[in-house]
């Protein structure tokens, strides 16, 4: 493995042994490289998962499926995912999308497909589905961070904090009761999961130049969770300018000494292995986005399968 994070690789190797008893004493977090799964399918084969070049894997699956009827819960998705991590010994983070990823039996407003951001119906069982899913798999030795969600936006489905076009322009809009939601939101994940990363995806909010909601956001969850914190963003690639806003935040944070990783935009290259080439999108090679994260101090990466190659020496 490339030496992103290097002696953090070495205690990824023995935190994924541990046995649950041990684990209990201390905070699960992730380091190194997590392959990134399709939401709510199986698009990573066992002989890809099983590379030494991934220390893990994002298991994502949408609030919708998981929770299809009030007080209904369908493990049959996550369970086979995260059996399948650990028979693997491989370490693994947890992603449940809402926003317009939510139930629709929740028969809230919706704005752009989804609930409105501070929609306390919509809040009130999103913190219900986070204690379930805490009583499932916070003590799982092999967890080692959830990401943050509940007030997202539609119609894109992501776990950033953007707000979704047209937002600002809303009766009810006020930037402090997102921002709120969003503290509601992580002390559910907090109370649920004691002993793991708690990850936030980021992006700027409520926009442009204006990252004031998300800053607020991130000094909470750092504030709260000073040991379990973890802050990023999505859009990672060979190209980000460094004084972006969006990647500006999250390396403060650093420098403030939370944990920070970064997802990248996409695949650098296209295919199972590779074998499609360069992505314009990904805007040049693995490793100039690589030393972008290394200069922000990143201790672990969200990545693609075809990518699998160029993260290891």
């Amino acid at each position: 493995m490339k030496q992103l994070f290097a002696c953090a690789v070495l205690a990824i190797g023995s935190l994924v042994a541990l046995s649950p008893l041990s684990a209990v004493a201390q905070v699960r977090q992730p380091v190194g490289y997590f392959v990134m799964q399709e939401v709510g399918s199986q698009n990573i084969k066992d002989v890809k998962l099983a590379s030494p070049a991934f220390t893990g894997i994002v298991i994502r699956e949408r609030w919708s499926s998981l929770n299809p009827a009030p007080g209904v819960y369908n493990w049959k998705f996550l369970d086979g995912q995260t059996a399948r991590a650990r028979r693997l010994g491989k370490a693994y983070i947890l992603a449940i999308y809402t926003g317009n990823n939510a139930p629709l039996w929740l028969g809230v407003p919706l704005f752009k497909s989804a609930p409105l951001p501070w929609d306390s119906k919509m809040l009130a069982a999103h913190g219900q589905m986070v204690a379930m899913l805490g009583q499932r798999y916070g003590r799982d030795a092999n967890l080692v961070g959830v990401e943050l969600s509940g007030p997202t936006r539609g119609p894109s489905g992501s776990l950033e904090m953007h707000l979704a076009d047209g937002l600002l322009q809303h009766p009810s809009y006020r930037p402090e009761n997102v921002a709120l939601a969003w503290m509601q939101c992580i002390n559910q994940y907090g109370a649920a999961f004691p002993q793991c990363g708690l990850i936030s995806d980021g992006g700027i909010a409520p926009g442009g130049k204006d990252g004031s909601i998300t800053q607020a956001v991130f000094n909470h969850l750092y504030q709260t969770y000073p040991m379990q914190a973890n802050v990023s963003h999505c859009a990672l690639k060979a190209n980000t300018q460094e004084s972006a806003p969006h990647h500006a935040i999250v390396v403060a944070m650093a420098r403030r000494g939370c944990s920070v990783g970064f997802e990248m935009v996409g695949p650098s290259v296209a295919g199972v292995n590779g074998e499609g080439g360069p992505v314009a999108r990904f805007s040049g090679d693995f490793d100039s986005a690589l030393a972008i994260a290394n200069r922000a101090g990143a201790s672990w990466l969200k990545i693609y399968q075809g990518d699998e190659f160029n993260a290891m020496d």
